[in-house]
């Protein structure tokens, strides 16, 4: 069978041509594509780096097809997993004389609750908008919304408060009816957090697990790092408090303690870590007072009487939700996972502990041990050149590795501007880079007539740009509407801005010349300040910067260059205001590992290749 699925492959390469107007043929796409079968078919795992414009989503989606075998396709993103869903397997599901079927799961979060939405007492404009919303939906999807309302929380799915098939609204649930058909389908596309999810449940959320597709691979460390670790929160413990009112369970006088407890004003706003022994002395305080067997006593009194079958439902879900919060309790206060590191910091107005793995190579090898072969891809995935970092990084061994560069010229498609004026954006000099640097933006996004993508490494530079930038071009921030919806507007939008951060770094194809410059603030270096990352650098030792903060930065800017040139007749400008790029000692090892381009520190040379 293996030979003959690569035989194969050129007569569907030349379908595609002849079915596509606009289809580039590319060598480097063959090539992966061959790779990628070859792998499938042999149960091997493979490592490899498709440069930006080879097409990899086809490169891997035309193997996945022709093995014949269940695949799930992982992504780091939601805007990925909507456009290989929306985009690229309908476009091949037409094209291609084999059939097959596809389909995509988000997590719970993404979908409305009908049970949850029920318990919701809602008022006020944006309350009605989303009723008749509900009324209309089919899928009651997130994603469908016109807007983003802040009670989403509290009337989406949530894993903890899911009894599954137990529930009463199991059968109109919107993430069950959606979920039951998909063990038919032979590809699903999932991102990195379901992923993630299902190891933690033991493999019991994807419906199949035979060859896996990571595609941002680069992504999945974070993302393992993240689940596996675990949260605290005001809003978690007051849901849980109204909850257990709801039932019946005294606890009003709980109400101002909880408050009181995460509503600390004596803490500074950045993490604070380890945490400290008099704030795990007040946990413990607050976790008595919760009398935890004492209320999963009565809560079980009242599940074995109880005749209703929501009120069951309600009540074996905070049996649930309760062991889990009290659980979470006990490790904050122990700090006793060696492979965690446990912080606290204050968002918004309230006290929030947090935990994350530090190291992830044993669950990352019980994930892939899971499937007959594993995929990793990315345009950014070498450092230096080669997969030493990630293969460190993950513990991954007897891995097939590939580099493939791209198709395009960049020395003659693109132009790279360096700002040489700006002040240095370290921390000293935080607020003047801000307001310095809105000015080259202005002049730089005047060049290039709108048609930007701002990348910040973010939120907070994101956010002042946003409410302080004078352009006359439409603009937007991510935030503003869920990300697919945010992606066609940029799309739809002539000479329209978006000022992005996070998922936006890679992932998104914007194709044309809708983009045509992507400035990017700063060398995405990991915050000093992220308590994670210090750990990780202080177990490193004095290979901290070359082992971890370097090449990290590395891959993240590739990721950000990567979103500018699509397409062989595509032309565009890369602008990075971090004057270390020329002038730190690393800044030759950080632009050796970019492509090939022609330099300028000229707004004006910007104007000039725009003209």
């Amino acid at each position: 069978m293996g030979k003959r699925n690569l035989d194969r492959l050129p007569a569907i390469f030349n379908i595609l041509s002849k079915a596509f107007p606009n289809y580039e043929d590319r060598p480097q796409q063959r090539e992966m594509a061959e790779e990628v079968l070859r792998c499938f078919d042999n149960n091997k795992g493979l490592l490899i780096e498709a440069g930006t414009g080879v097409g990899k989503s086809f490169a891997y989606l035309i193997p996945a097809i022709l093995s014949r075998r269940k695949t799930i396709i992982s992504t780091s993103s939601l805007a990925l997993q909507d456009q290989l869903v929306g985009k690229d397997l309908v476009f091949l599901q037409k094209a291609l004389p084999q059939k097959f079927s596809f389909g995509i799961l988000k997590g719970k979060n993404n979908y409305v609750c009908l049970k949850r939405e029920r318990e919701y007492t809602g008022t006020g404009n944006s309350y009605e908008r989303f009723r008749g919303w509900l009324a209309k939906t089919k899928t009651g999807q997130m994603a469908e919304l016109p807007f983003i309302p802040e009670f989403w929380p509290e009337v989406c799915g949530d894993p903890q408060d899911c009894n599954g098939r137990k529930c009463p609204f199991y059968v109109p649930c919107f993430y069950y009816r959606h979920y039951r058909g998909l063990h038919k389908k032979d590809i699903l596309v999932v991102n990195h957090h379901l992923l993630i999810h299902d190891l933690l449940s033991d493999f019991n959320i994807l419906p199949f697990h035979e060859q896996l597709v990571i595609d941002e691979a680069a992504e999945v460390e974070d993302v393992i790092s993240r689940v596996l670790g675990s949260r605290l929160t005001y809003s978690r413990t007051m849901w849980l408090l109204y909850r257990l009112k709801g039932l019946k369970i005294i606890v009003d006088h709980l109400f101002a303690d909880v408050k009181a407890f995460f509503d600390r004003g004596d803490i500074d706003s950045g993490p604070v870590f380890p945490i400290p022994a008099h704030v795990t002395e007040l946990l413990r305080g607050l976790r008595e007072k919760f009398a935890v067997d004492k209320t999963l006593s009565t809560l079980d009194k009242q599940r074995k009487s109880a005749a209703d079958d929501e009120i069951k439902d309600r009540i074996e879900t905070t049996i649930g939700f309760l062991k889990s919060f009290a659980g979470d309790v006990d490790d904050f206060i122990g700090q006793a996972d060696a492979n965690k590191v446990y912080y606290m910091e204050v968002s918004g107005t309230t006290l929030e502990f947090k935990s994350n793995l530090v190291e992830c190579q044993i669950p990352f090898q019980i994930l892939i041990d899971k499937y007959d072969s594993t995929i990793m891809t990315s345009a950014t995935l070498t450092s230096g050149g080669n997969f030493d970092f990630l293969k460190k990084r993950l513990g991954i061994q007897d891995f097939e590795e590939k580099v493939i560069g791209s198709p395009f010229d960049y020395k003659k498609q693109s132009l790279l501007y360096i700002d040489k004026n700006l002040p240095k954006p370290d921390r000293a000099n935080e607020k003047i880079f801000q307001q310095e640097s809105l000015g080259v933006m202005e002049d730089l996004i005047s060049a290039s007539r709108g048609r930007t993508l701002v990348l910040f490494t973010s939120y907070r530079h994101l956010h002042f740009a946003a409410e302080n930038i004078t352009i006359p071009y439409p603009f937007k921030s991510q935030g503003d509407m869920p990300p697919a919806r945010l992606i066609e507007w940029f799309k739809d939008t002539p000479d329209s801005v978006l000022f992005a951060t996070a998922t936006f770094w890679q992932g998104v194809d914007i194709k044309g010349d809708k983009l045509s410059l992507v400035i990017i603030d700063k060398l995405p270096f990991s915050s000093p300040a992220d308590p994670l990352y210090q750990e990780r650098c202080k177990r490193l030792g004095k290979r901290w910067f070359y082992d971890l903060a370097l090449p990290s930065a590395i891959l993240k800017l590739r990721q950000g260059f990567g979103r500018l040139i699509r397409g062989r007749n595509e032309y565009g400008v890369v602008a990075i205001l971090d004057r270390r790029v020329v002038e730190s000692s690393y800044g030759p090892t950080i632009l050796s590992s970019l492509q090939e381009v022609n330099i300028t520190h000229s707004v004006e040379d910007v104007r000039q290749f725009f003209a």
